[in-house]
Formats: C-alpha cells, structure tokens, sequence
C-alpha cells in the first residue's frame, strides 16, 4: 500500500465550492480572467474535464471546460427552472434546487412522455445534504422539451431546447460531470484550492489507509462524533485480512477518478473504489463521501454508495458487504492457485517417485488422456513405463495458472529424464474440482 499521496489522485480532481465572494454579471465576466467561484482549478490533469452550471437568476446554463489550468467557458444556452423562485424544499414546490448534483442516467426519447424532448438526464437529487436538512422531492432532471422554451417554467427540473440538451449529452459523464444550480453566479480570480485539494487527498489517503490495515478505532476516528456509521461489517474484514496475509497476496485498495465539491461548509468527496492486484483491478463501485471540518480537523458526516449497477446505497453496511464478497472472490482465487501448486508438486514427486497411487490421485475419474485413453488405461500405461526404467526425473519450470469460466489451466515447462532418454516439452494441465479438491482432467504437450 505504500504509495505516494499523488498516485492517489492520478486520474482527475475537480474542486467545486459554493461560496459566496462577490457578484459580477456575466458580461464583466467575460471581459476579464474571472472564473465562477465554485469551479476551482486544482492544477491537476483531470480525467472528467467539464463542468455545468445552471444560473436560475438569468435562466442560462454554462458548460465549463478545464484545459489544465483553468476553467473556460465553451458553451452558453437558455434554460427554464422552477416556476416558483427559490431553492427547491418539499415535493411539488414547483421549485429548482440549490447545490451541486451529479447525473446518474440517461433516458432518450423513446422512453420518454412527449414532455421531456429528445433526452433526459435524472440527477441524485435529494442528496444526502438535502436529506438532513428536510428538502424532500424527487425526479429532478436535465431534460428537453416538446413546446417553445419559456423562463421559469418547469416543475422544477432545468429544461432545455431539444438541439441543446443533445448537444449538451457528449460531454456528461455519470456520476462524474457535475450540474451546479445556484440563484446568482459568484465570480473569483486566481487559484486558491490547492490546500483544500491537498488536505483533502491527505485526508481520504489515510482513510482508505486504516480500511486496508487500520484498526476498527483507526477506521472510526475519520468520523464526525454526531455520525456513526453502520460497520457492523468489520469483524468479518478484519478476519479475512487475517487469512489474506499469510498468503502473499499482494493487493491493494485504490481510490480512481475523485471529484471534490463543497456547499455551505460540507465538502462531497466522489470517488471510485477499486481493489488493484498483480493481475486485474477490480471495481468496487463508487462512494460518496460528505465531510466537514471541525476544529481543523476533517471528519465524515455521511456517506452514499453506488454498486456498479449504479444502484445508490444509503448504509456504510453495503460498501463492507461489497469489499468482504469481492476479497472473498480474490482469496479463493489465491487459495485456488496455492492448492493447485501443490497439486502439481504432489504429481510430480509421486511420478518421479514412480508412485502411481499418489499420482493417479492427482486425476479426475472422468480424465481422457490426450491420445483418448481413459484414467484407467492412462495408469497401466505408466506403470509399465515406470517398470521399464530404472530411474524417472521430472521437472517443470514458468508455472502459469489461469482461470478460464468453471476450470483452470496450468501452462508450464516440463523437463523429462528417464533411462537413456530426455526430453523438454510445454505442457498445458487443465483442471476441474472433484469433491471439492482440484483435479487434473486433461494433459496436453503442446
């Protein structure tokens, strides 16, 4: 796990901070170097390089694009919010929440009602912000239209011309291209994020740090006090780090593609999980972090999960349930390989040792030789080789095992040595379970 906090953020960060600084129309804007406030520029290559922002005062929405130092503006269109001024608190409102959300989907016209245009793009709103602060609602979309676009005339999502909204699809990427709604857009120069960025990736480091050795008190002291997650779940991790640690698995937990948002004092911390081995990664799906800073201190004040199949969940409980079923996955794997070594090592030595009980052990009743003799015939056949000369050497070299569906495949060198005779040859063992233990079914020179 030892790995540098910058390898941590190696895809992207995005910093997104409502604050308010100073209002400035869009216009002045344009004329000078300012940026809008809560678009920060971390100086870092981002993997997600755009940005929307809906201004509900003016009834336009900006794309933003970040070109490695900056965020520019490249697209400017109209729009229509609430019906109802203000930001959005209880369902049917008529209102247009306030904050910065994150598209989870994309529906296009042929699954749509007339009213929704070519496309539509739902968003996770409410979000745990919303959720604690009593907003309720649902339903909340970026979507076209079928009639002339009017100011202020949805039932709270932001709607779009047809040809906009299509234009808009190419650059949204879900749960990654954030939509930032606010009344009036704040503009600021220069770049001030690099200490947040830093702090925060410092942070979460040592957070993902204690999950993969900390201690249950490691692990909970990135909590805020006022916020106890469910991880009920960590006895179990705790004992399956344990068994994975004898066994040299070399692993590690990685957090992917972050983007860092922050309204009203409460940072939101996107982020995809993924366990990274010698041979594969895999995703453990994406988790929302919400934080805040409490005498100098950051602390977790919630969190959301996304499964892979984008399903959103609420409880702490899922991601353990997640990591535990995916590392059970990779310690059967190892345990897998491990007790195939042995296989071999037994039918090696057994054959060698011109034990032909111990070595017909190694195969499964239903083995078909590669010349199509069956198990029994196979062994009566090395029986007589093993009577006919006095001495047997078997070797290999470059084990590679492989897992192909329900059977694995074990590729290697095998160096032959008898009476008189030597012989190099490539061999290919493919194997299957047989009550439970791995057994050899086919043997193949190559």
């Amino acid at each position: 796990m030892a790995r540098n906090i910058s390898k941590l953020w190696s895809l992207s960060l995005m910093l997104l901070i409502i604050k308010p600084v100073f209002a400035v129309s869009h216009n002045q804007e344009a004329g000078t170097k300012l940026r809008p406030a809560m678009l920060i520029a971390s100086g870092i290559e981002q993997d997600n390089k755009y940005a929307i922002v809906v201004e509900k005062n003016t009834q336009r929405l900006f794309l933003y694009e970040y070109d490695g130092k900056n965020y520019k503006e490249i697209y400017s269109v109209n729009c229509s919010t609430g019906e109802a001024t203000g930001a959005k608190s209880v369902s049917g409102d008529k209102k247009t929440p306030e904050g910065i959300y994150f598209f989870t989907k994309e529906y296009e016209k042929r699954d749509l009602a007339p009213i929704y245009g070519t496309r539509a793009f739902p968003t996770d709103y409410p979000n745990f912000l919303d959720r604690i602060a009593g907003r309720d609602g649902h339903s909340i979309w970026m979507h076209g239209t079928n009639k002339p676009l009017k100011s202020r005339d949805s039932n709270g999502c932001v709607a779009l011309n047809n040809s906009d909204i299509d234009n808009l699809s190419k650059y949204i990427t879900f749960n990654r291209t954030p939509i930032v709604i606010v009344d009036k857009i704040s503009y600021v120069t220069g770049d001030s994020n690099k200490k947040i960025a830093e702090s925060i990736s410092k942070f979460l480091f040592n957070w993902n740090k204690a999950l993969q050795n900390g201690t249950y008190h490691e692990y909970l002291n990135f909590y805020d006090h006022e916020y106890l997650p469910d991880i009920s779940w960590w006895p179990e991790w705790n004992n399956l780090r344990k068994k994975i640690q004898p066994s040299n698995m070399a692993f590690s937990i990685e957090i992917k593609r972050p983007v860092v948002s922050m309204h009203k004092g409460i940072y939101v911390v996107l982020i995809d999980q993924i366990v990274k081995t010698s041979e594969s990664d895999l995703p453990l799906g994406t988790k929302k972090f919400f934080i805040i800073e409490r005498g100098n201190q950051l602390r977790i004040v919630g969190e959301e999960y996304l499964t892979i199949s984008n399903i959103q969940m609420s409880a702490n409980k899922k991601q353990g349930e997640i990591l535990i079923a995916e590392f059970r996955k990779l310690k059967n794997k190892y345990d897998d390989k491990g007790n195939i070594k042995d296989l071999i090592n037994t039918w090696v030595t057994a054959w060698s040792a011109k034990d032909i009980k111990q070595y017909g052990d190694c195969y499964a009743k239903n083995f078909i030789s590669q010349g199509g003799a069956s198990l029994q015939n196979w062994l009566k056949y090395k029986n007589r080789l093993n009577k006919k000369y006095d001495s047997i050497q078997v070797s290999i070299d470059n084990l590679v095992i492989k897992k192909d569906r329900n059977k694995i495949k074990a590729y290697f060198i095998q160096t032959y040595v008898s009476s008189g005779y030597r012989t190099v040859t490539s061999k290919r063992l493919e194997l299957l379970r047989e009550k439970g233990l791995w057994k050899i079914y086919r043997e193949i020179s190559e």
